[in-house]
């Protein structure tokens, strides 16, 4: 597992202390210092429609990550020397109270973004990212919102509740300062993308990428193409991922898991051209161990986070 080599502090990191998220310093959310990246956990989880376990996901991609060294053995390239990173807790979620939990997430982001740094938000379902992208649209002129997702999430409310799993999209495509043009979805498959949602998309001006056009065109000429519509006149763009987007095979630890989907490989590929857009804010979400008990899917999302990170350095 490991070389003969290796220092003290690099063999500490994989078989004992504390688990952080890549066993980076634990810092306070104000006390970032030189830090380029500070990682949030958010476990939230407002029920996603009866699937629940997404709250476990910030303690479980910690646990994973601890196996991850940093380096590239293929680019001769160190990640956290080009990337300085810090964790810095979990937001102090309120399963009952969703509009507090909202406003305390866009607060965390905030706080991380006026210090300089990106933050890069593990959770947790995607209702999280509707907090966090309105904590970063709010430290920039004008922002677009990009997500990896196998639905559209583009529900106007679920029941009469605004603020779940089915509805990020479309909280995003509302921020004041966030042109619906700006806001696109890319991953679309399976069957749960029902038709009210398509309608919305379209009255709104939303864009979304479907696995058959991502076949037709290449993953990276439409990966491509997505980032430059979200990018279009911006000045900061916020990048969701959501891990149901990959397929259920290799990520089977979700809330709502999809055939169809995107290889790992893929997957990994896409992360790093997101980084290399260099987005203001990211997020990793849909993450619920308590359905892989192989570990495979955190592993996959410790991967993904390394990856976009990565092309954030290339940018």
């Amino acid at each position: 597992m490991t070389s003969p080599m290796t220092g003290l502090e690099e063999l500490r990191v994989i078989q004992s202390g504390v688990a952080t998220f890549f066993g980076r310093p634990l810092v306070r959310p104000e006390e970032i210092g030189a830090a380029r990246c500070a990682m949030v956990g958010i476990p939230w989880d407002e029920g996603n429609a009866g699937r629940n376990g997404a709250n476990m996901g910030p303690r479980a991609f910690r646990d994973a990550s601890s196996w991850f060294l940093g380096y590239d053995a293929q680019r001769d390239f160190d990640l956290w020397e080009a990337m300085p990173t810090v964790d810095v807790g979990d937001v102090p979620v309120m399963p009952p109270n969703a509009e507090r939990t909202m406003d305390l997430i866009a607060e965390h982001v905030r706080t991380v973004r006026r210090q300089g740094a990106i933050p890069f938000s593990v959770g947790g379902n995607h209702a999280l990212a509707i907090g966090a992208a309105r904590g970063a649209a709010s430290t920039v002129g004008r922002m677009g919102y990009l997500s990896i997702d196998a639905h559209l999430d583009t529900a106007t409310d679920w029941a009469g509740e605004t603020l779940t799993s089915g509805c990020p999209t479309m909280r995003a495509a509302e921020i004041p300062n966030v042109d619906p043009a700006n806001v696109v979805v890319f991953g679309i498959h399976g069957w749960l993308n029902p038709k009210d949602q398509v309608q919305a998309a379209a009255e709104k001006g939303i864009t979304w990428y479907g696995m058959e056009k991502i076949e037709e065109l290449g993953i990276e000429r439409a990966i491509a193409q997505a980032i430059e519509t979200a990018s279009d006149g911006v000045d900061g763009l916020y990048v969701s991922f959501d891990l149901d987007s990959v397929d259920a095979s290799a990520f089977p630890g979700t809330g709502t898991p999809e055939p169809g989907g995107f290889t790992s490989r893929e997957t990994l590929k896409i992360a790093r051209l997101l980084g290399r857009a260099n987005p203001i804010a990211m997020d990793l979400v849909e993450i619920a161990p308590i359905y892989d008990l192989s570990g495979i899917s955190v592993r996959l999302a410790c991967g993904v986070a390394m990856e976009m990170l990565s092309g954030v350095c290339e940018a």
